[in-house]
């Protein structure tokens, strides 16, 4: 328990949840790929055939930019929660990178990738998003 009274998360069990997750992103991009893959023979691109309605080609274009978004926020989720697995691997998880002062538990529990302690993370200068706002980034 913290001083708050609330309980601590073990290591383990943070563990436990980055590699769930990590299995979980896996997945979704693996359905995504076949997704395009499947997409890119329904349409060969350069071929002579009949192009469909502006509509469904609108939608078609819409539905691949969200699919491309998605997939790049994916595999920036991947990236954090294999470094954040190589820290587990190190016996450095729950250590700041920037410097070495412990986590907070209540920081690891909401972002168990977290690999910079609070106050580092606030330095850390922001990264631009998907959509072209700025945001923290979740190091």
């Amino acid at each position: 328990m913290d001083r708050r009274g609330n309980r601590i998360p073990s290591k383990w069990s943070l563990a436990t949840r980055i590699l769930a997750e990590r299995r979980a992103i896996l997945a979704r991009l693996a359905v995504l790929d076949r997704r395009r893959a499947a997409r890119t023979r329904e349409w060969p691109v350069g071929d002579n055939t009949p192009t469909p309605e502006v509509m469904e080609a609108v939608q078609e274009s819409l539905a691949k930019e969200i699919e491309l978004a998605s997939r790049e926020a994916l595999v920036a989720r991947l990236k954090s929660l294999t470094r954040a697995e190589e820290k587990i691997r190190r016996g450095t998880y729950g250590r700041c990178d920037m410097c070495g002062q412990p986590i907070p538990p209540a920081r690891l529990r909401a972002v168990p990738e977290a690999v910079l302690c609070v106050a580092c993370a606030n330095r850390v200068p922001a990264q631009p998003s998907i959509a072209g706002t700025q945001r923290r980034s979740r190091a």
